[in-house]
């Protein structure tokens, strides 16, 4: 998955339409830890 297309993945977790593009500055690991975050935290909501 491209960096582009993780960030509009974290827009889509976090329900905004904020400009995120900072974060493409970050390294692709680093992009893909915070999905991860991201996902773990809207899952515990949920429950």
């Amino acid at each position: 998955m491209t960096k582009d297309k993780m960030v509009e993945k974290i827009r889509e977790l976090l329900k905004t339409d904020n400009d995120l593009d900072f974060l493409l500055e970050l390294k692709k690991e680093e992009i893909e830890r915070l999905v991860a975050c991201i996902r773990d935290r809207v899952d515990q909501v949920g429950e």
